[in-house]
């Protein structure tokens, strides 16, 4: 009887045994699948934040590439005599990217590859022009060195054209450019980009009046000068005004040369520049408060046009050698007719 007990006893610990090992198998099957499921999860996880941050970071980049081409879009309107903003090209990386944007000139219907601008711009909505940026290429030219004209000429660092430069009618120069006797020399099937300095101030009205038939406005220059930067212009007599200096507006609001541009839209291209505190906020305050005075507000009659740059055969332009208005005239690009 009693041995029968022992062996029943024997036979229930084999069987607890057996439980026990299926339950720890059991267990441990558990753990895997919440271990697998939790990485699964920790994936899923790190995949989708991934994705997200890609995300915002494509579209933080945009917006402020979008920001970036808008400012310097607007500044455009008002600076770089006779130039356009062309195709854009960037890269994104990670928080920030890079982008070049192409500038052109259209002398007499010819397009002309004028400049590359690079500028870096990040998540945070912020963008500048990378150090250096483009700068012209200076050489010394013989004949303005006999004539007295101690500085060298500048030119496109990328297609070789010339540079414009400018003359300022309160300033007295000892020496200054007239190029206008030079068009003669000009290959008839040219066709030429001219910057005229005047005497004094006209309106876009009696600019587009009195240029002679065949010559074309393409761009006014306003005075935009303290009286403060005139006495330092006049301190070094010979030496004219950069077209990186100089601040006007396209003569038309279109390449079909429709929509004319006059004073009043100059103004309106300031007001939209400062309402952007871009990275132009400065030169725009600048211009505005120059303009304006004492007053709150500029007028059309604040906007002094002392300076046109104007397109045309070599022919025609030269009919602004007897023209008085014309206290300086400056070669710009030439181009061929086809």
């Amino acid at each position: 009887m009693n041995h029968d007990f022992s062996d029943e006893l024997d036979e229930l610990g084999k069987l607890g045994e057996s439980e026990e090992k299926d339950f720890h198998k059991l267990l441990k099957k558990t753990k895997r699948k919440t271990m697998l499921r939790n990485v699964i999860i920790s994936v899923l996880c790190t995949v989708l934040v991934g994705l997200g941050l890609l995300i915002a970071n494509r579209v933080l980049l945009s917006h402020s590439l979008n920001a970036a081409y808008n400012d310097m879009y607007h500044y455009k309107q008002i600076s770089d005599p006779n130039v356009n903003l062309g195709n854009i090209q960037s890269v994104d990386g990670i928080w920030s990217g890079t982008a070049e944007f192409q500038t052109y000139k259209i002398i007499e219907g010819i397009p002309l590859p004028w400049s590359e601008k690079n500028i870096q711009y990040n998540v945070l909505n912020h963008f500048s022009l990378y150090n250096g940026g483009y700068s012209p290429l200076s050489v010394t030219d013989p004949k303005m060195v006999e004539q007295g004209m101690n500085f060298a000429r500048s030119y496109n660092m990328q297609n070789g054209q010339r540079e414009l430069l400018f003359y300022h009618p309160s300033v007295h120069y000892t020496k200054m450019l007239k190029e206008v006797t030079e068009l003669g020399q000009i290959d008839p099937e040219k066709r030429v980009e001219l910057a005229i300095s005047f005497d004094r101030s006209y309106t876009s009205g009696e600019i587009r009046a009195m240029l002679p038939a065949g010559v074309h406005a393409r761009w006014f220059w306003v005075d935009t000068y303290s009286a403060h930067y005139v006495k330092y212009l006049g301190n070094v007599p010979y030496l004219p005004i950069s077209g990186s200096n100089v601040f006007g507006y396209s003569a038309y609001a279109d390449q079909e040369d429709k929509f004319e541009n006059n004073e009043e839209k100059f103004i309106e291209f300031i007001h939209a520049g400062l309402k952007m505190k871009g990275n132009y906020d400065f030169e725009y305050h600048q211009i505005f408060d120059k303009l304006r005075g004492d007053k709150t507000e500029p007028t059309k009659g604040d906007v002094h046009n002392i300076g046109v740059v104007v397109t045309g055969s070599p022919e025609s332009l030269q009919a602004l050698q007897a023209k008085r208005y014309v206290r300086a005239a400056v070669l710009g690009a030439i181009v061929d007719k086809y």
